[in-house]
């Protein structure tokens, strides 16, 4: 058992450049024995935990950083798994309900492996902390995936060191919650505010509170989510964070890990593709020896939920008639390159190609300074200050160019800022999880065209049917799988 194990770990430690820190680099054979020395190494051990997040092989598997898109009401898949998935016609057997599981317990396993082995190094512990802290950040982001998805799961914490800890059993929803809010404290108390620029991509003491207010909606623990969030907002006047003034500028590949961006998934041509446009872009445009796929197009839901006069419109749809640049190409875009029956628009918003199909290296933002604000907006709502929440809904309004009214009851407040959630983050991985956090998946994904979604049932993903298979621990799927 320990040469595969010890094979597990060579696999895992994947190193990295300073010019793009997620870089894989080639490795020799390692042992915890030998490898876990030097504060470098323990650095470089850190650096192998963020590898699941951006693996375009997963994102194949797994549409990794695009569920929370895929499985809601803003788009209208009309090929391929997602299709499947957006409308409920899948079971434990399908291979993004495995691939998602199997992504994120590799992400786990290499922040495990990164735990067990640097926590006893004699480093100094400054450097400790700082590799700590982001490897118990980035578990906490794959149990927070996972347990949205498919409620208890097992709970693993220790490095694969024998049979005993292959197996275990789904722990509570609670007990998963208990680990992620451990995991993101340690990573808020340890982590910088900032990297230095040869760093830039890691994540930080911001992105950890940030990541605990959403936890804490996701709980409805309104306090709690609010504190998170107001103690991200003080970094504002420290010059951390801010709203950029053009909505337009965030998602450029040539203004990548700007003020607004609390965390994003480094990608570039050279060494990490990002895959996510190559699913939302305008189908069949020829570039090189391919053409874009556009299996994810805009649903007419998400392009009427925009106001008249929206600032954000442009910069998230493509309109019949526009010209857009591809790779070395010029095009204009028509409405049939939208998908048969569509809207007649297409995403924008994250897409540029190169000359090469499938070598797309914009980063995808998965935490904005916006929706910090927005979270505690709605935090504030929930707690019935919903005066309170009016000037921060104004300050997203306010860039898009649109007014905001000066008095709201709790439950107008409560439509305004999900109306506001909705458009502000389209396209960005978020509707679908608000979908599940908000408790309305009968009335949106229920009521896609074709859509399979029962209540009841639906609420949570199957196991992936090989858990099932081979953990005798695990002997029942969620209810009506």
């Amino acid at each position: 058992m320990n040469k595969y194990i010890l094979i597990a770990l060579a696999n895992l430690l994947l190193l990295s450049s300073c010019s793009d820190f997620l870089e894989e680099l080639p490795y020799g054979t390692v042992t915890p024995e030998t490898f876990y020395k030097t504060e470098n190494d323990a650095i470089m051990a850190g650096t192998s935990c963020y590898t699941q997040m951006s693996n375009p092989t997963d994102f194949w598997a797994a549409g990794l950083d695009a569920v929370g898109d895929i499985q809601s009401d803003d788009v209208m898949p009309y090929l391929g798994w997602t299709l499947l998935v957006n409308t409920y016609q899948f079971d434990g057997n399908h291979e993004t309900v495995q691939g998602v599981w199997k992504a994120a317990y590799k992400g786990i396993s290499r922040c495990n492996t990164c735990i067990d082995n640097v926590s006893p190094m004699e480093i100094r512990d400054e450097i400790k902390n700082k590799v700590l802290g982001q490897a118990h950040f980035i578990r906490a982001y794959w149990y927070f995936r996972l347990v949205r998805l498919y409620g208890g799961i097992p709970l693993i914490t220790k490095d694969y060191t024998s049979l005993d800890n292959l197996y275990p059993p789904r722990a509570s929803v609670q007990d998963v919650y208990d680990l992620i809010i451990s995991d993101l404290e340690f990573a808020a108390e340890n982590l910088p505010l900032e990297w230095p620029d040869a760093e830039v991509g890691k994540i930080t003491q911001g992105g950890a509170m940030s990541y605990l207010s959403l936890v804490y909606l996701n709980l409805k623990e309104w306090d709690k989510a609010e504190q998170w969030a107001a103690k991200v907002m003080l970094l504002e006047d420290q010059g951390i964070y801010q709203l950029l003034e053009d909505f337009a500028s965030i998602h450029l590949e040539t203004n990548e890990n700007n003020k607004e961006s609390i965390l994003e998934l480094q990608y570039s041509t050279e060494h990490k593709k990002n895959m996510r446009p190559v699913y939302m872009s305008p189908r069949n445009v020829n570039i090189a020896r391919d053409a874009s796929y556009g299996w994810v197009q805009c649903s007419e839901s998400i392009v009427k939920e925009f106001e008249p006069g929206d600032k954000r419109f442009a910069t998230t749809f493509f309109s019949d008639g526009e010209k857009f640049t591809l790779g070395l190409n010029e095009f204009v875009y028509k409405a049939e390159m939208a998908a048969p029956g569509g809207t007649g628009h297409c995403i924008k918003k994250g897409n540029v190609y190169y000359g090469e199909p499938r070598i797309i290296g914009i980063n995808t933002i998965i935490m904005r300074y916006a929706e910090v604000i927005l979270f505690r907006a709605e935090a504030l709502n929930e707690m019935g200050r919903t005066n309170e929440a009016i000037p921060l809904l104004k300050r997203i309004r306010d860039r898009a160019g649109l007014e905001t009214k000066s008095a709201y009851s709790q439950d107008e407040m409560r439509k305004a800022i999900r109306h506001e959630r909705r458009v502000e983050f389209a396209f960005e991985d978020i509707r679908g999880w608000d979908i599940i956090r908000w408790g309305i998946q009968e009335e949106t994904l229920g009521k896609i065209p074709n859509s399979q979604w029962k209540k009841g049932k639906c609420e949570l993903w199957p196991l992936p049917s090989f858990v099932l298979d081979e953990n005798a621990n695990i002997t029942e799927n969620n209810p009506g799988w």
